[in-house]
């Protein structure tokens, strides 16, 4: 389950790089939550000034609540304080319980408990049900033994009502449940930990609400079996472990399976594996340990034991390297996967000697991100934790989606780079190591990251994997490093899958604080009419964006802009792509170039040892970009490429028919027909356009403890060309929509790809801003939202929502929906959720329209809105704040104005508001297979007359 929260003040390409951005965190997270660790508590070393603290052993001077009589007893094991100060709180209660407690200073709670089973602990008879028990979490508890009663959809409403979001996973070997809170209120906490609880430990799991919460979850395992790159990774571990597993896919598992669970299976589940010894909580953020282990004592109280022996599958490694292909009717491109047995979980070590190989092979040296490079795709290397035993080993994979006809040639240079890949010398080790403490101290700015990652550890036992990381890795030897390549990347024992496309080339916090903390922030205008922003920062990485913004957006020629993208990420005039990677793993900076119509941003992030070199670097590609007939026709190529494989959705259906319509963009179709007819002169000309028609905006955050680095960057930052003056142009680009419009597209996924697109006019003010973004709010989650409506309550779909952007003075607000209508394979046939779906968009579009929500749904989007602006805890959150502000009329602080003004926002305010943005005729995309849209072919043509 995942929910989004996006503020109204991204641009239609931002939201967009946005979900992009959020998809790769999604995978990211899961394999941040798949490093492996111990399973025997640690022995934890106190320090003697924190021994008194030791002593605490009871809870004392605690208000039972819950009709709790007595408080759950509580021992303190320890507390373990990382390199950079950060201390990890550890407890355990009398029931076996594990709780982690870590304070973040000005970060969101996250609450999040941990359960240690997962798909691998379920017998051939219900498979999915650990999936399927995740979804009956939401739907209600008991009330009983002292937690908290919910009823169906109370535990994300309670949430919704303190600002923030609650979530669930799950995964081969861990489920886990979670919300975070910004803690506006004293009582937020408590009732996050209440909520965890109950949800965990008192579910009520009726007759009536599994059969209920049947279609949901049979709705997601389609979605998920329309993802040939799910797929791909679900047959490796099949393959690579030699598992017989009769489920579609492991996780979600098969929709008969699902149909065919009865409320014993799911009743005998929940209590064999739901036990206190089994799971682990953990807080994190800005919380006091000690008060938040008194609630956590008197809010978990089960007295569940352990009963009957606990399932596991079998896993036996592969002896030797077995190819599997697949052909798919939903692919657009090959997925290619390769993998490996890795570290056991109970080895941090090992995992530690993972994280180097991944890097290395990444690297120039090692060569594997250069040969993909050649067929216009890239690696990601990634690790599954497969089973809850301790011993067993961890899944390793490369994964890489080139063309159906690079499939093979890719295949080839990912076998040929591990097979050669030269020995780690000392030089590279280190290397590599300073750009592992660089990413490891980044992402313990974040209290999510945190809580998943130490989250893990304690549930394994291997704590030192966090705490002593920086530790772990220094003391690895290039020795290690080169034996752990050959262990882990052993091409002779490989499980290989390819997911073949069926046709090629189709194009188609506490108390009341501010966003922006003005102690921290500061601003210049320079000379040369830069504008700079600063931000102090406990990070010790140096984050320097150079940004170049065009009021009027470049318009010359299609592709231009597409190519010039690509180029700038080619090195520099003097330096090639090789080079500057080269260049930078010697110097452990990145660098990367966003380009757009209206914006080129230069993104440089480094170890504060390597500051010059990166703000030198950055000002050479910004001037002198790698522009040459070889490069340009490698980038021609690999567009074509991308085009070629581009994916059959809703959103890209609608985005080739408002490029049409839109002043300053092209369809994907004009953009190919151009590509060949693209010159060197027209990527002079557009990179000229950039440099003499933009605003400039620097941001770079300043080290707390290097504050000296704030006078090198301004030093720097005056010797770049003058840019016109920060005076900040709205663009008119806005055309009503007058008429309805029905555009389709045959795919051949199961589900249908809906998506219904009003315009509007935008004025950019800043209580505007905020009123689209609580009205958004209210469409998606409140008592009249699309989500407890259409998915709630009429379970048309697993995934629906709505969502808003803006482009110069125009406005978007789409309602988004993937129903399944058309899976012959298990005889799920629903042609009419089309109908419905739409039917169910204006519906509740006008329920908005005529006030039905309530002032508590007016409340909880006003917190969520207070949520997403105060929860800014990394480094590049915070730049981006100072960004914002920098890129608009508001001043540097404009996301605290956006903040002030939530409260002043009324019901009368939201009404008027919805009926303005609502007021023209939509435009509908949708996507679905031939038969639903031949079966809906009169009712589409119907939308198109109706006023």
């Amino acid at each position: 389950m995942l929910e989004y929260n996006v503020l109204f003040f991204l641009t239609k390409r931002q939201f967009f790089l946005f979900l992009r951005f959020i998809y790769n965190m999604v995978m990211k997270v899961n394999h941040v939550q798949s490093v492996l660790f111990k399973s025997n508590p640690p022995v934890i070393t106190v320090d003697k000034p924190e021994s008194k603290r030791m002593q605490i052993n009871e809870l004392q001077n605690v208000t039972p609540d819950f009709n709790v009589s007595i408080p759950q007893k509580y021992t303190k094991l320890g507390i373990k304080t990382m390199k950079n100060g950060q201390e990890i709180h550890f407890y355990k209660l009398g029931n076996g319980h594990k709780v982690t407690i870590i304070p973040m200073k000005d970060s969101p709670a996250v609450v999040k408990n941990y359960v240690n089973v997962g798909s691998m602990n379920e017998t051939p008879d219900i498979k999915g049900i650990s999936h399927f028990l995740e979804h009956m979490a939401f739907n209600g508890t008991n009330g009983e033994n002292g937690h908290i009663k919910l009823e169906t959809g109370d535990s994300f409403k309670k949430i919704d009502e303190i600002g923030g979001w609650a979530n669930a996973s799950t995964n081969y070997a861990v489920t886990d449940y979670v919300n975070s809170s910004p803690l506006l209120n004293n009582k937020d906490l408590e009732t996050q930990i209440k909520v965890i609880a109950a949800m965990t430990e008192d579910l009520k799991l009726s007759e009536d609400m599994i059969e209920k919460e049947k279609g949901p979850v049979c709705s997601e395992i389609n979605m998920i079996l329309d993802d040939p790159k799910t797929i791909a990774l679900d047959q490796s571990v099949r393959t690579l472990f030699n598992i017989k597993n009769p489920a579609d896919e492991m996780i979600g598992g098969s929709v008969k399976h699902i149909k065919n669970l009865t409320a014993k299976d799911v009743r005998d589940y929940y209590n064999k594996y739901y036990t206190p010894d089994n799971m682990n909580l953990v807080i994190s953020g800005d919380v006091n340990p000690d008060e938040a282990i008194k609630i956590a004592a008197k809010s978990f109280n089960s007295r569940k034991t352990p009963t009957g022996k606990k399932y596991e599958e079998k896993l036996s490694p592969i002896n030797k390297t077995v190819r599997k292909d697949f052909v798919s009717d939903k692919a657009a491109s090959a997925d290619i996967i390769i993998a490996f047995a890795g570290p056991a979980n109970n080895n941090s070590r090992e995992n530690v000697l993972y994280d180097i190989a991944k890097e290395y092979l990444y690297s120039q040296q090692a060569g594997l991100r250069k040969e993909l490079r050649k067929y216009n795709t890239s690696p990601y290397i990634g690790l599954e934790k497969i089973s809850t035993k301790q011993n067993n080993p961890s899944m390793i994979y490369i994964a890489a989606s080139p063309s159906e006809e690079n499939s093979e040639k890719a295949l080839k240079s990912m076998f040929n780079v591990l097979a050669k890949t030269p020995n780690l010398s000392e030089k590279k080790l280190y290397e590599l190591k300073q750009k592992l403490l660089r990413d490891f101290s980044d992402l313990t700015e974040y209290s999510e990251c945190m809580n998943n990652l130490i989250g893990l550890s304690t549930l394994e036992g291997t704590i030192d994997y966090i705490t002593d990381y920086e530790k772990i890795l220094d003391s690895i030897t290039p020795e290690e490093v080169n034996s752990a390549i050959s262990r882990y990347f052993d091409i002779n024992k490989a499980a290989v899958t390819i997911v073949h496309p069926q046709t090629a080339n189709q194009i188609s916090f506490q108390g009341k604080r501010n966003p922006v903390n003005t102690d921290n922030i500061s601003a210049y205008k320079l000379p040369n009419n830069y504008d700079i922003g600063f931000c102090i920062t406990k990070n010790n990485n140096i984050n320097y964006n150079i940004a170049l913004i065009a009021d009027k957006p470049y318009h010359e020629k299609p592709g231009v802009i597409e190519v010039l993208g690509l180029i700038y990420n080619m090195g520099s005039a003097s330096m090639s792509k090789s080079e500057l990677e080269q260049y930078s793993d010697e110097n452990n900076l990145d660098i990367d170039v966003n380009l757009t119509p209206s914006n080129c941003n230069i993104i440089a992030r480094g170890g504060f040892e390597s500051g010059e070199k990166l703000y030198r670097k950055a000002q050479e590609i910004l001037y002198n970009p790698a522009i040459s007939q070889k490069n340009l026709n490698k980038a021609k190529s690999i567009l074509k490429d991308i085009y070629n494989r581009r994916q059959l959705s809703a959103e890209n259906l609608y985005a080739d028919y408002d490029a049409k319509n839109h002043p300053y963009a092209y369809s994907d179709a004009e953009i190919m027909n151009n590509l060949d007819n693209i010159t060197l002169d027209d990527l002079k000309k557009c990179h000229k356009y950039m440099l003499e028609n933009s605003r400039g905006i620097i941001t770079a955050n300043i080290p707390e403890s290097h504050k000296e680095v704030k006078n090198e960057i301004i030093s720097q930052a005056r010797k770049l060309k003058n840019v016109l003056p920060n005076k900040k142009i709205t663009e008119q680009i806005y055309t009503p929509n007058t008429e309805p419009k029905v555009l389709t597209q045959v795919n051949n996924h199961s589900q249908a790809d809906i998506k219904q697109v009003y315009k509007f006019k935008y004025n950019n003010g800043v209580k505007e801003t905020m009123l689209g973004a609580i009205t958004n709010s209210i469409l998606t989650n409140s008592s009249i939202g699309l989500f407890n409506i259409l998915r709630e309550k009429e379970h048309l779909a697993y995934s629906v929502y709505s969502s808003i952007t803006r482009d110069g003075d125009c406005g978007e607000i789409s309602c988004n929906i993937l129903t399944t209508t058309d899976n012959k394979e298990i005889g799920e046939i629903s042609y009419d959720n089309v109908q419905k779906s739409i039917e169910g968009f204006h519906r509740q579009i006008n329920e908005l329209k005529n006030g039905k929500f309530t002032d508590a749904d007016l409340e909880n989007a006003k917190l969520t809105m207070k949520a997403s602006l105060l929860g800014k805890e990394s480094t590049l959150d915070k730049l981006q704040s100072v960004k914002n502000g920098l890129d608009s009329v508001h001043g540097i602080t404009y996301e605290n104005k956006l903040y002030n003004v939530i409260d002043s926002i009324t019901k009368d305010d939201v009404i008027n508001y919805a009926n303005i943005i609502f007021k023209n005729p939509p435009v509908y995309a949708i996507a679905a297979s031939k038969d639903t849209l031949n079966y809906n072919k009169e009712y589409l043509e119907s939308l198109e007359t109706r006023k």
